[in-house]
Formats: C-alpha cells, sequence, structure tokens
C-alpha cells in the first residue's frame, strides 16, 4: 500500500493568531468610528463588556481604564452612541470586538462621521503610508513650534528642550489651536515655517474634547502637513485623541514632553557618550605610541644599529668571497680557452703547406696564385712560379 502524502494543515491557535495579526494590523480597523445602540452593558471591575447592535448586526465591545472614566454621559441600555476604538482579537477564543477608546451619544456625531468618510479618503490617497514618513533629525539646529499662546504646551517644549538639547534654536510660531477660525490660523502659521530652514517641526496642543480638537481635523491643513518640506511631530491631545494631523504628520506623540523628546537628544548622553569616545582614542592613541616605541626598540637592539660597522664587514667579507669565486672562474674559463686554442694552432700548423717546402719540396703557381696540380692546369709560353724553401723560381713553360 502506498503512503499517503501528509496534508499541510495549521493548528486551531496558529490560525487564530493569523487572524488576529490580520485584523489588528488593518490599518481600516484602527481609530474608527462606529454608531449603534448599546445592549448587554455589564460593569466589572477592570472594566466594562457590551454590545453594539443594528437593525441587522451585532458586535462585542470592551471599554478600559481611562477610557471608561473619560466619558461625558452615563451609558445605559437602548442609548444609541458613537463608539471610536480598533478591532482587536482575543486568539485563544477566536472572538473579535471592538476596543472603544472613546464614545459620545449619536446626537454630538455626525461630524465623526464625516471625519470618517474624510479619513478613509485620504487614507487611499495614500497620506497614511509609512513609506512617506521621515525620519527626525538626530542634532536640530532649528526646531519650529507650532502652539497657543502662552499654552501649557508651549512652557512645556520650551522648558524639556531648553533642558534636553540648549544648543537649538526655537522658531515659535502662535496660532489658534481651537475654534472656528483655528483651522485657517493653523494653516497661517504653518505657512511660515515652510520659509524657514528649519529641521523640524512640532505641532502642540494639550488634551480636550474632541470639539477643542476639531481645527486639527482640517481637510487643507492635514494635506499641507503631509506635504512639509521638514519632518513633522504632531503633539495633539492624550493618548486616546487621534486627529488627521496624526496621521499625516511623520511621528505621532501623546504628549508636548514626549515630542521634546523625539525631537532632540539628550544633551547629558551626548556629553557622556563625546567623554566616552574622548576617553577610548586616548587609550588608542597611547597604545599606538607605545606599539610604536616597542617597534623602535626591537630595531634599535638589531645588530645593524648596535654595530653598523659590523654589518659593512661583514657584506664585504661576502664580496670579497664573490670576488675571489668570480677571479677564480675568469682564470680557468680563459685557461681553458687558451688550451684549445694551442691545440687548435698546431693542428693549423701541421697542415701548413710551407712546412713541407722546409722538407725539400716546392709549390708551383701560376702568375695570378692558382697551384698548379697538373700539366693541364699550364700551357706552352706561360709563366709560373716555384716556390721554395728559401725563395721563388720564375719560368717559362715551353713543352
Amino acid at each position: 500500500m502506498q503512503n499517503r502524502t501528509e496534508k499541510q494543515f495549521v493548528s486551531v491557535k496558529e490560525l487564530n493568531e493569523a487572524i488576529k495579526d490580520k485584523l489588528e494590523g488593518d490599518f481600516t480597523l484602527r481609530n474608527l468610528t462606529v454608531r449603534g445602540e448599546i445592549s448587554n452593558w455589564k460593569i466589572y471591575r477592570s472594566g466594562v463588556f457590551f454590545d453594539l447592535k443594528d437593525e441587522d448586526s451585532v458586535i462585542s465591545c470592551t471599554m478600559w481604564g481611562n477610557s471608561l472614566y473619560g466619558l461625558k454621559f452615563d451609558p445605559k441600555e437602548g442609548d444609541e452612541v458613537l463608539a471610536t476604538g480598533s478591532v482587536t482579537v482575543y486568539a485563544p477564543r477566536g472572538r473579535y470586538s471592538l476596543r472603544v477608546d472613546a464614545m459620545e451619544q449619536y446626537g454630538k456625531g455626525n461630524l465623526l462621521l464625516e471625519l470618517e468618510k474624510l479619513k478613509r479618503k485620504l487614507y487611499e490617497e495614500g497620506l497614511f503610508d509609512d513609506s512617506r514618513k521621515r525620519e527626525i533629525p538626530h542634532f536640530p539646529e532649528h526646531i519650529g513650534i507650532i502652539v497657543g499662546k502662552d499654552s501649557a504646551a508651549e512652557a512645556d517644549l520650551r522648558r524639556n528642550i531648553a533642558r534636553r538639547w540648549p544648543l537649538v534654536t526655537l522658531h515659535i510660531y502662535y496660532s489658534l489651536v481651537q475654534g472656528v477660525d483655528a483651522p485657517k490660523d493653523l494653516l497661517r502659521a504653518f505657512k511660515l515655517t515652510q520659509e524657514d530652514n528649519l529641521d523640524t517641526m512640532i505641532i502642540a496642543r494639550g488634551g480636550g474634547s474632541i470639539e477643542d480638537l476639531w481645527a486639527f481635523n482640517d481637510e487643507t491643513l492635514a494635506r499641507a502637513v503631509a506635504n512639509s518640506k521638514m519632518p513633522v511631530i504632531s503633539a495633539i491631545g492624550h493618548e486616546i485623541d487621534f486627529t488627521l494631523i496624526d496621521f499625516v504628520s511623520d511621528k505621532r506623540v501623546s504628549t508636548p514632553t514626549a515630542a521634546a523628546e523625539l525631537a532632540t537628544p539628550n544633551i547629558d548622553e551626548v556629553q557622556s557618550f563625546m567623554m566616552d569616545m574622548e576617553e577610548r582614542l586616548q587609550t588608542g592613541m597611547v597604545n599606538y605610541i607605545d606599539n610604536l616605541r616597542l617597534k623602535v626598540k626591537n630595531l634599535s637592539e638589531r645588530p645593524f644599529f648596535i654595530n653598523p660597522a659590523s654589518q659593512y664587514l661583514k657584506a664585504k667579507v661576502e664580496v670579497d668571497g664573490y670576488k675571489a669565486r668570480l677571479d677564480n672562474g675568469i682564470k680557468v674559463y680563459i685557461d681553458t680557452k687558451r688550451n684549445i686554442i694551442n691545440t687548435l694552432e698546431k693542428e693549423l700548423d701541421a697542415l701548413n703547406p710551407y712546412k713541407v717546402l722546409q722538407r725539400g719540396y716546392s709549390l708551383t703557381e701560376t702568375e695570378d696564385g692558382h697551384v698548379v696540380k697538373s700539366i693541364k692546369d699550364v700551357k706552352p709560353g706561360q709563366k709560373i712560379k716555384t716556390k721554395m724553401k728559401d725563395g721563388i723560381v720564375i719560368s717559362t713553360v715551353d713543352k
């Protein structure tokens, strides 16, 4: 029987955790506002569990801690509300719910619905994309702040920035931060920041109701901030407060103090780091110099530096040895060649025809120097030369 390939599978836990990651990672399911009727309102020590329902569906909801204490009305069964929060998943049970961060009665919530539509519009245009977000400069020289004049946010920013990084120059752009005229005034202040050479820009305001923060949901202002030439830090409201400026800015923090910390380095930490670097540099230089000294010491202990003449004499002995070997080689070479020449001279001398003349023989030649070897080499009347050991006889051929 053939083995069956084991079918790929996931565990229930893995499936629920994957669903949790998917839902909680979906930006569109965060900080959304849902309209519904309260049902099954149950208060526990840690928080509240309830349902939101409409004519066709129901969703479970939770509300915890500060969010619950921040309610400005007393919810009860049957109330129609606008609940703002994010979808969460309880993985062990595979249950999803809406974690509510803020809630108000529906009569005040029409603006929230319009805001939700605008938020989705800007999201679909890509103005919230992380890829557009820029890093905040680590060592700024100029920081701009849009803030309400003489506000707690201004004092907080001034104090903390001066404490953390007194080397920076602050540029304050005062503006209205709530009310009907606030969006236009905020846009005016923002345009001024774009005319200056800033490293970082902070928009700050303390907490308040949704109505107090509504100026920061202006579409024109949000688009302007999204196109800022320098990175923008949003520090508007508290942790649970969100405006359009928070989504389009490069970084969002919950307090002016956090904005100051994000925008500046801590000078004490920088000085400590510099001192550590200085100490490491000094240690490195000392070690480097010590190594050079050791190298010089080792070199100075070599024979050449101790007695340079000894090195010369040693070289002279070697050169003299090479010279003696060369002289001897040349002598042997010349003697060998001389012996060869002497041998060749003897052989050549033995073959010299004039040596034969010394023994009584003669050599006959024509006038032009050709040796007469046969009577055919001459003719009657021709002069010939006969060489003997003691002279030459010139004669004429008669016959």
